[in-house]
């Protein structure tokens, strides 16, 4: 973990974590929203927009307590705008991005939906190399909110033709842009698997069968220990970056194997909205179809 990540380990510590998960859900409560304030002044404080090398463990922990923001997005644009060659637009968009006195939602070929638009102040689209900002507040820009399994936070975005754009440029190489989403996609579902993984062992180890924890039964023990295995290797390919597709398609089928493990741990429990398991569950499906 980078010394970034590692500095925001406090206000991702497990005793916020339950509400940290809550936060993708709408519409926000006023307790959500002030704490949805403070991740994003933390992620910005912390310079979590401004250090490249930091977005990958930070994406892994941000999944591993299912917060839902605008930080992987904003992540995207900043490395987007940094392309492009230097103006004085670009560059105060920029500052403001990297501050995090802006945030952005990402939307491009692969991405039906985007996250958490009603939270970012810019659109940044990019088709083939051509990339595009305008704001979000305009007239003729109208959210739609996606009904999902995630429980709120994707959003489609309908953009009328006479909207002005804020910025507009050619980025030199897309495909470099569209790996580190990838592999930044990967992390959080890794992260995702951890935070799943974790719920299910402490449920073992508290849940009592025929005498003895469920954990301590010998089929339990080996399906957990495969996917922690599992874990481990995705973790070492994604954070080595080097195959960003195959990355991606591992953690993605991790994410939904170890949520469905926890929910099937937890039982007929794991249902209930109160329950944090059936929210992996529904985070796992939305989040590995949301990026390809």
């Amino acid at each position: 973990m980078t010394t970034t990540a590692a500095s925001l380990t406090d206000i991702f510590s497990p005793e916020l974590r339950p509400v940290l998960r809550r936060l993708g859900e709408r519409p926000l409560s006023e307790e959500s929203a002030t704490v949805q304030g403070a991740v994003w002044a933390a992620l910005a404080g912390a310079g979590a927009l401004r250090d490249v090398h930091a977005a990958v463990p930070v994406a892994e922990l941000l999944g591993e307590t299912l917060y839902r923001g605008p930080y992987l997005d904003t992540v995207a644009a900043v490395e987007a705008l940094a392309a492009l060659p230097v103006s004085p637009g670009t560059t105060s968009v920029l500052e403001a991005l990297r501050s995090g006195d802006l945030a952005a939602a990402y939307a491009g070929p692969d991405r039906r939906f985007v996250r958490c638009a009603d939270q970012a102040d810019l659109l940044v689209t990019v088709d083939g190399a051509e990339l595009t900002v305008i704001e979000l507040d305009r007239a003729g820009v109208r959210l739609e909110e996606h009904s999902d399994l995630g429980r709120g936070g994707l959003f489609g975005v309908d953009v009328a033709g006479d909207v002005p754009t804020l910025l507009s440029g050619r980025l030199p190489d897309p495909q470099i842009l569209t790996d580190r989403i990838r592999s930044r996609q990967a992390a959080y579902l890794a992260g995702l698997s951890r935070g799943a993984l974790d719920l299910a062992s402490v449920h073992a180890r508290r849940r009592t069968v025929f005498g003895r924890p469920l954990g301590g039964h010998q089929s339990v023990a080996f399906r957990l220990a495969a996917l922690s295995a599992r874990l481990e290797a995705v973790r070492s390919l994604v954070h080595r970056g080097d195959h960003p597709v195959h990355g991606l398609r591992l953690a993605r089928e991790l994410a939904v194997d170890t949520a469905t493990e926890s929910l099937q741990l937890h039982g007929a429990s794991g249902l209930l909205d109160e329950d944090d398991a059936q929210l992996f569950y529904r985070r796992a499906l939305t989040e590995s179809a949301l990026c390809r």
